[in-house]
């Protein structure tokens, strides 16, 4: 064994046996490199990820290779799921180096922590127009010690290059505008709706000048799916009016759906797409990325009514609450890989055409089946550029074999989707798929992947009345994986980054905790959530807030740990790489606590992070959809409704019903702007549980004392009502 048998991360535990001498990210293995004058070599990946396994399989389990790496190098192999911050830097640096990022990532150091050369996947012999991993190994070996003097001074500068701030858009070549007048001076953004109205329309308009009109999406391949853009141009027609931009998002939505990168068999959504039809993906399934999808598919779902997001919706809801849901101590596990092992990319989610003719012996099923999935025409894996992908296990089988693999691409039979015949074709598939071999599940519980798709659950609930049994039983999955890391918060002050464990969170991590707690608190009305949303808010302002510029770390600020190399720099970002940017996701969780709890603090750090962030968000636009979706949220300000009734009142299950408000209806537009807090008034507990807290001064939780108010306006009138506050007043509707 080598030096990583105490480690929790599934992918490092993968790597426990391979003849390479790994370290964990450490200082020991720094320390190690320096003592024997040799450089770090860097390996960066994931559990889920097909590239690695083969680089593992043809490199690191080599044992020639593993012996040039023993002798030449201090080997450390990380997590990047574990590891954020460790991958966002040095990601960073390939990509400004080579113009390249993804994973593997191969990097290598000086004994100091500096990059000085690397890339992403090497083959063990030279292929795909890259060289030899064992020449690269050889060759980086040899320069390092015959140039080290230049390679410190120059990796050292190179560090300080890109890690300064005031550069951060140079290598790009983007020049930076003077802050806004309209923002600059203006103390409130309050007074600024129509800037911040022409600020997200600039920013959806930008998405659609490179918009795919035949697939959906941006004009690109590979395709991702960009979900904080497409939400942001549901935004867009919500405040702007702008039909196009709900349209081109609800195309898009549908395209997705009918593609490959949906598993109709199972339910939720591969990584992306390798080509622009969305048909054949990466087969990883991340937990971050479907609960992203669930989110916005809801949102739009609100919006227009169409049956075939619904469909989605309970697919991904069923994949969630199942592959991904622990049923005993609650928590969601992070991501399910592609392989079942060795190199067979995406086997378990693939059909063969021998394999249909096995599931469907009738041939006018089979017709039908293959008719729908598009079975030997676009939904085939083959060889043709720019179109599809295939893995290197299938270059010589032959079509007429029918032995070439499969993806169940629907294409123009979206709207088939749900209907009668789509369903008994999926039912007889997924029997047959659940005989075979399954991908591995790294069940880690990630605090950041737990809030994130608690959070999308709550939003979720707001399709059903306080009374659905649906949001009952989404309400129950979500206070069950919740304990767990307010648990841990009030053994240790923090949540950790793993549920159950202290220590090591990012800003990710808090941040997202803080978002699930006030969609519990809003779908649950129990005042607890929201309690611990502002404490866990005050530990993120304290250990992750920039106090002198504004914007938020992703690491604390505060942390006495070793700082290595890259991690000596902390990041504050707003691009949207893969997701929503830490900073959008923390200043979306800091307006609405804002509006919740008028705490001035929240106020305060929301105004000085906008301003600071306000020139790239320019720069970024589409790219920065989540920063700008955060702005919305404090500058539009949101009504918060407190209704008040008793359990089953019809009155009070008609104000949360959305059925027939869909098409640009302004109650349900505004309901996307709005707080909808049902307080059960035959409940003694809860209502007593309102007057119990304790650790706040008057006018610190404002919306405690509004629910308080519109209790006794109940006892007042008794009957079912809506105690509505906003712009610093409340008034009282009858239902």
């Amino acid at each position: 064994m080598n030096n990583l048998k105490s480690e929790k991360s599934s992918y490092l535990k993968s790597a426990v046996h391979q003849p390479v001498d790994w370290y964990p990210w450490c200082a020991e293995a720094f320390e190690k490199a320096k003592e024997k004058d040799m450089p770090v070599l860097l390996d960066i990946g994931a559990v889920w990820c097909h590239w690695c396994h083969v680089m593992d399989g043809e490199s690191y389990e080599d044992e020639e290779t593993a012996s040039i790496i023993n002798e030449n190098y201090i080997a450390i192999k990380v997590d990047k799921d574990e590891r954020p911050d460790i991958d966002s830097r040095y990601q960073k640096a390939v990509s400004v180096f080579s113009g390249t990022g993804g994973w593997p990532l191969t990097a290598f150091l000086t004994y100091e922590g500096y990059f000085f050369y690397g890339g992403t996947y090497f083959p063990k012999e030279s292929n795909y127009g890259l060289p030899a991993y064992k020449s690269v190994l050889t060759e980086i070996a040899k320069y390092y010690r015959e140039n080290k003097e230049v390679v410190f001074v120059q990796s050292a500068g190179f560090y300080q290059r890109i890690s300064d701030d005031s550069n951060k858009f140079s290598i790009f070549n983007i020049n930076i505008k003077k802050i806004n007048d309209a923002i600059k001076n203006d103390n409130s953004l309050n007074l600024n709706i129509d800037y911040v109205r022409r600020f997200i329309n600039e920013g959806a308009l930008e998405f659609k000048l490179h918009f795919d009109e035949v697939n959906g999406g941006l004009d690109e391949s590979p395709k991702f799916f960009y979900f904080s853009a497409l939400e942001l141009l549901a935004w867009d027609y919500i405040i702007n009016k702008d039909k196009d931009s709900l349209n081109k998002g609800l195309f898009t939505l549908n395209k997705i759906a009918a593609g490959g990168v949906f598993d109709h068999v199972g339910g939720g959504f591969h990584r992306y797409s390798t080509d622009k039809k969305w048909i054949i993906p990466h087969f990883e399934k991340l937990a971050e990325i479907n609960a992203q999808a669930l989110r916005v598919y809801s949102y739009y779902y609100r919006l227009t009514g169409d049956k075939v997001l619904l469909r989605i919706i309970n697919k991904t809801l069923d994949f969630i609450s199942g592959d991904l849901y622990d049923k005993f101590s609650g928590g969601f596990y992070a991501s399910i890989d592609a392989d079942t092992g060795g190199n067979d990319d995406g086997e378990f989610f693939t059909w063969t055409y021998n394999e249909l003719k096995e599931v469907f012996p009738d041939k006018e099923e089979f017709k039908t089946a293959a008719g729908l999935f598009n079975i030997n025409k676009e939904g085939l894996m083959r060889y043709a550029e720019g179109e599809s992908f295939v893995s290197s296990n299938f270059p010589n089988k032959s079509f007429w074999q029918g032995d070439i693999p499969n993806v169940l691409y629907a294409g123009a039979y979206a709207k088939a989707l749900g209907g009668r015949s789509y369903n008994s074709i999926i039912s007889k598939l997924k029997t047959f798929r659940e005989k075979r071999k399954k991908p591995f599940i790294d069940r880690i519980k990630y605090s950041s992947i737990n809030g994130n798709i608690i959070h999308s659950i709550t939003e979720l609930s707001k399709i059903f009345s306080p009374f659905d049994s649906n949001r009952q039983k989404l309400n129950e999955i979500t206070e069950k994986s919740i304990k767990i890391f307010l648990d841990i918060f009030d053994k240790n002050g923090d949540i950790g980054r793993f549920a159950g464990e202290p220590g090591g969170s990012v800003l990710d991590d808090n941040a997202y905790i803080i978002l699930a707690l006030i969609g519990l608190f809003e779908v649950t009305s129990k005042p607890l959530y929201l309690i611990y949303a502002k404490k866990i808010a005050g530990y993120v302002i304290n250990n992750f807030y920039d106090s002198e510029k504004g914007g938020f770390f992703d690491i604390k600020h505060t942390t006495k740990s070793s700082k290595i190399g890259f991690l000596n720099h902390k990041e504050k970002d707003i691009a949207d790489f893969g997701g929503y940017s830490q900073n959008a996701i923390v200043l979306s969780a800091m307006a609405k606590l804002h509006i919740l709890t008028g705490g001035v603090q929240f106020k305060n750090v929301i105004l000085k992070s906008f301003e600071y962030f306000i020139n790239e968000a320019d720069m970024l636009k589409h790219n920065a959809s989540g920063y700008l979706i955060s702005l919305i949220n404090y500058a539009l300000g949101a009504n918060v409704n407190i209704i008040a009734g008793r359990y089953g009142d019809k009155a009070v299950a008609g104000f949360f019903d959305i059925s027939g408000k869909f098409n640009g209806n302004d109650k349900l537009k505004a309901s996307f702007n709005a707080f909808n807090i049902f307080v059960d008034m035959n409940n003694k507990d809860l209502i007593g549980s309102y007057s119990s807290f304790e650790g706040f001064e008057k006018g610190d939780m404002l919306i405690l004392e509004e629910i308080r108010s519109a209790a006794l306006e109940f006892g007042r009138i008794k009957k079912p009502l809506v105690f509505r506050c906003g712009n610093k007043s409340c008034g009282v509707k009858i239902l």
